[in-house]
């Protein structure tokens, strides 16, 4: 072997060594497996996971916030097996990584909260998916209503659920979206495959280190650097500067979202609860939440829930019971280092869901002692 050529096979060694070291120690340690999400097309239209899986959920370089879950028999994030052959009363839980919920422990999330309850009354079964907009929604109902028969449903909408259910303002795979043509919005599915290289990748804890758990930090630091100055202002999640056009088509967004709704999951509006995130964590501050007033968000959750009212469904706005529970305890709804909820905000969240009308229709006698916390009057 001549000179040159050892000089690099030694480099390559020399590089290859660490690379081999860190994958082996990062394989003893909690980083984020992923959950492997499979193809999104014609056959399989709702985004689901690589079934009956375990996996690991962790933040940050420093593993800040971890968490272990599992995916049920069809691929969702869930500790029970569904059977859509079964008859008893079944209430459907729609929505996105809120729902999904990989970074919560399951009996803490609403779904695990209201299925331990409802036991022997009934079932309940979540349908979520990290990056969902009101669009997936629909979706989302259309192959629960095909597949499970549903008696009633809990939409949760989130601030950055609006114009993300837009085609021309996402390039997000995967998902239902709407799409402009001569009549109008109507729903398109945009399909995904995982490409090789994710699926390679899948297969190494350093590379999943560096992708999943490093980016966060990157993204903290370089705005640490920056002074935090040019960040945009953010509430509930999404930007809170917006044009008129994007208003008028988040608004559009939503009429299309409360007309499709019934037929798509086969339930009348009396039949489906839509349960609409805070402004959080603006909310802890009267001075923070006078300043959210008149974002974007707060824009959009009035002009949903006064829509879905109007149009029959019924409406939970999470903001005056997580200040009502704020202001009792002291609670908080989401991490330090994360801002999907936490469990008390799951909690929070189930014990309103329980009190509603819509789940009183379809689970008569279940969840009685959940509910009883909401029926105090909230703050003015």
């Amino acid at each position: 072997m001549t000179r040159p050529k050892l000089a690099l096979l030694s480099i390559g060694i020399g590089l290859l060594i660490p690379l081999l070291l860190a994958e082996a120690v990062l394989r003893l340690l909690p980083v984020r497996s992923g959950l492997r999400t499979l193809p999104v097309n014609a056959t399989n239209p709702v985004r689901r996971f690589t079934p009956n899986r375990s996996f690991t959920f962790s933040r940050d370089w420093n593993f800040s916030l971890i968490n272990r879950g599992r995916t049920n028999n069809l691929g969702f994030v869930n500790d029970q097996d569904y059977d859509s052959t079964a008859h008893t009363p079944l209430l459907a839980v729609i929505g996105d990584s809120y729902i999904e919920a990989p970074m919560v422990p399951y009996p803490e999330t609403i779904q695990g909260r209201l299925a331990r309850c409802v036991n022997g009354h009934g079932r309940v079964y979540s349908f979520g998916a990290s990056g969902a907009p009101l669009s997936e929604y629909l979706g989302e109902a259309e192959y629960v209503r095909s597949t499970f028969h549903p008696d009633g449903a809990l939409v949760l909408v989130v601030g950055n659920d609006f114009d993300r259910s837009l085609r021309w303002y996402t390039g997000a795979t995967g998902f239902h979206l709407f799409q402009r043509d001569s009549t109008g919005l109507v729903l398109r599915l945009v399909d995904y495959e995982p490409s090789l290289y994710r699926r390679i990748v899948r297969h190494s804890a350093l590379a999943r280190y560096v992708i999943l758990n490093l980016a966060g930090g990157v993204a903290h630091a370089k705005h640490f650097l920056r002074g935090g100055r040019s960040r945009p202002k953010y509430v509930g999640n999404t930007e809170a500067s917006f044009t008129p056009e994007r208003v008028r088509d988040a608004r559009e967004a939503v009429d299309a979202f409360l007309r499709e709704l019934p037929a798509r999951s086969g339930l009348s509006p009396d039949r489906i609860l839509v349960m609409v995130d805070a402004m959080r964590p603006d909310l802890y501050s009267s001075d923070s939440l006078a300043a959210a007033a008149g974002s974007y968000f707060d824009l959009m959750r009035r002009y949903l829930l006064a829509r879905a009212r109007t149009a029959g469904f019924e409406v939970i706005d999470m903001q005056p019971r997580f200040l009502r529970r704020h202001a009792l305890d002291g609670s908080r709804f989401e991490f330090p280092r994360d801002d999907h909820w936490n469990g008390r905000g799951h909690e929070t969240a189930a014990a309103a869901a329980a009190a509603s009308t819509v789940f009183r229709k379809v689970f008569p006698l279940a969840c009685a002692d959940l509910a009883q916390d909401v029926n105090r009057a909230p703050p003015r």
